[in-house]
């Protein structure tokens, strides 16, 4: 019988999902013998590739595609990693010269008795910690669909999330599976009928899992994703069962204002049905009996216990009110801190989202006169929206000059321009205005003006005149001041039509700064950007013919860089 594997699986496509430098050094682990025993049947292969850890890897035909997984954090990503062009390519070789596979190992299994293959499967389960799981996690669910034994169920669950010492990034694939099969058994038993006991079940998990946070490294985010597997099962369980809807709020409303995960977070929005008028009612005392706990915070007020179990409580208090549907209690739970102009900036697009917009612009500048003397941009920039939508175009003005004198940039600079326009003051503001950006940084000495020059320099005034479309007006400037990289190319690309020797110069030095990155795809973009756009530019220039001795220069300049000099045989 012809292999699904052996349809799509080739060379070819393995080099076209790896990449050269996957293709390469895949090849390289299967020449030094770091592919272990295929395990291979009819359209699967898995292997275990021995590199900085030894990595699981599984390949299967699904239709005219390759599924593809690997253990390392590459293959984690979903990319096609190194370690499965090694066994892909150890699958191609061994599938010129066919031995037994898995599939043959199905035919004989099939002939001996039943006792024979469990005790093979026990005796394997001592020597193999994932199929020990595997097996203890298939008896776990009662047989039958029965009733589920709730102390057998809490002793799955502490396995499942049982750690020896902290679980890195590297071990956190395998962790994650024996996570993943505990909440496999939750979902059966939910599918079986036992709401209720899933509901005790979740919650229990979810307790467990909070606590082995701290001893797992998540960067991953393979425990996020468990944590929303059982929040969603124990949601859908609720639905199912008939939890009391008292006992159920207490024990919401305990989990989301003293947890430390966001478990169960804006729950009375969420479990609004399951609890219903009568429990989101008892959840609102609860909330409130705590709420009225914490002090008001006014403008300047110290927030440094902010963010423990008064922000939870905060957001629980907005939560209900955004039930409530009124603006009025919203704005009451936001009142409580007034901390900083933020603040008053959310109440203002609250209002305003409720097309209150005098409401909005009392609030917005209630927050301006409380922080006088250093208020918010984001603030600032509401109330100048607001007067702008007023017609109050003198009163704009006032905010944005002074937005622009603290804050001299690109974003303020055309905020003023609006407003001084309008005014008929644009001239004479903008003139000011140029200055101030030249005074924010001071000119370069002649000594050091170079057009490949690195940090910021005068890079807000080449900005502000690559917006106004003075090309060239802006090139001087960075002459004199220096910009960030990404405008020089920028300033290039704008005036390479009518000074193509300027650009020139700037692309030979960019090509420069990407070789000094010193690792191999740097220099693949660098000889790129060679190939292209330096040999169109030496053209451009009227001079094709030093493009080869340009050529000739980065090689000698560079010639201890080995991975860059393989690169450069393209070139002439």
């Amino acid at each position: 019988m012809q292999d699904p594997l052996a349809d799509i699986l080739t060379e070819s496509l393995v080099a076209s999902l790896g990449g050269p430098r996957s293709f390469e050094r895949g090849a390289a682990y299967l020449e030094d013998g770091m592919v272990g025993p295929l395990r291979a049947s009819a359209g699967r292969v898995a292997a275990r590739v021995q590199g900085t850890h030894d990595y699981e890897v599984a390949l299967e035909a699904d239709g005219e595609r390759l599924r593809f997984a690997c253990s390392c954090p590459v293959g984690a990503d979903g990319a096609f990693c190194k370690h499965g062009v090694a066994v892909a390519l150890s699958w191609l070789r061994a599938h010129d010269a066919p031995g037994p596979t898995l599939d043959d190992a199905r035919a004989s299994l099939t002939s001996l008795p039943s006792q024979t293959l469990v005790e093979l499967l026990i005796d394997h389960a001592h020597e193999d910690d994932a199929l020990a799981r595997k097996l203890l996690l298939m008896t776990a669910r009662p047989p039958g669909g029965g009733p589920p034994d709730a102390l057998a169920m809490r002793t799955m669950i502490d396995q499942a999330f049982a750690h020896h010492g902290f679980v890195s990034w590297r071990e956190m694939h395998g962790y994650a599976r024996g996570v993943d099969g505990a909440i496999d058994v939750l979902e059966g038993l939910l599918g079986d009928g036992h709401a209720d006991a899933v509901i005790e079940l979740c919650e229990y998990a979810l307790a467990t899992a909070e606590r082995a946070l701290d001893h797992v490294d998540d960067s991953g985010g393979e425990m996020r994703a468990a944590f929303e597997r059982l929040e969603t099962l124990h949601h859908e369980a609720c639905l199912r069962g008939s939890p009391d809807a008292h006992a159920l709020a207490e024990r919401l409303f305990g989990r989301e204002v003293g947890g430390e995960w966001d478990v169960f977070d804006r729950a009375v929005a969420r479990y609004e049905h399951v609890l219903g008028e009568s429990g989101v009612a008892h959840y609102r005392v609860l909330a409130e009996q705590r709420w009225s706990s914490i002090p008001a915070l006014g403008p300047g007020a110290d927030t440094t216990g902010r963010y423990g179990e008064r922000f939870r409580i905060t957001r629980i208090m907005e939560t209900l009110a955004e039930l409530s549907g009124e603006l009025s209690a919203q704005i009451a739970v936001r009142e409580r801190d007034l901390s900083s102009g933020y603040r008053f900036l959310e109440i203002a697009k609250l209002c305003r989202s409720h097309d209150e917009h005098d409401a909005a612009l009392g609030w917005a500048e209630r927050g301006m006169a409380a922080f006088d003397d250093a208020p918010d941009p984001r603030l600032r920039s509401f109330v100048i929206e607001e007067y702008r939508r007023r017609g109050r175009s003198a009163d704009a003005f006032e905010q944005s000059l002074p937005a622009f004198d603290r804050r001299p940039t690109l974003e303020t600079y055309r905020e003023l321009a609006v407003d001084a326009q309008v005014l008929g003051e644009w001239p004479e503001r903008r003139a000011q205005a140029i200055a101030l950006l030249k005074r924010s940084q001071p000119e370069l000495p002649e000594s050091r003006r170079h057009p490949s020059l690195r940090g910021r320099g005068w890079s807000e005034l080449v900005r502000v005149l690559l917006w106004e479309n003075d090309v060239d007006a802006a090139w001087d400037a960075a002459i004199d001041g220096g910009c960030t990289p990404d405008l020089w190319l920028e300033l290039a690309d704008r005036r390479r039509a009518t000074h193509p020797a300027d650009a020139l110069t700037v692309y030979r030095r960019h090509v420069e700064d990407i070789i000094g990155r010193k690792d191999k795809r740097a220099y693949e973009h660098a000889v790129e950007i060679m190939r292209t756009t330096v040999r169109a530019l030496f053209a451009e220039c009227g001079r094709p013919d030093e493009f080869p001795h340009y050529v000739a220069e980065v090689r000698g300049t560079h010639r201890p860089k080995r991975n860059l000099m393989k690169l450069m045989t393209s070139l002439p």
